[in-house]
């Protein structure tokens, strides 16, 4: 499959967002895992990539809450997902 991508940046993408490993930089970064808005205690806001987001059920509060937690945003009072 390789040899038939022109551009290494495009075949990284591709296996990125195939595979939803997150990372990348420019236009090689991941664009599918999910990503969601982040209110953090003080009020802060930040768009998150949810490393870990293949078979997450994104209706379910809790289930995002904790993956987010076990990828080290801790400091999270709510969340919201595109609507």
């Amino acid at each position: 499959v390789s040899a038939s991508i022109d551009e290494d940046d495009y075949f990284e993408l591709m296996m990125r967002n195939a595979w939803h490993i997150t990372g990348g930089e420019g236009w090689c970064e991941n664009t599918s895992n999910k990503r969601v808005l982040v209110t953090r205690s003080n009020g802060a806001q930040q768009v998150v990539c949810i490393e870990h987001d293949l078979g997450l059920d994104l209706k379910n509060y809790q289930a995002v809450l904790n993956a987010l937690r076990q990828q080290g945003e801790t400091d999270v009072v709510a969340f919201k997902l595109a609507e």
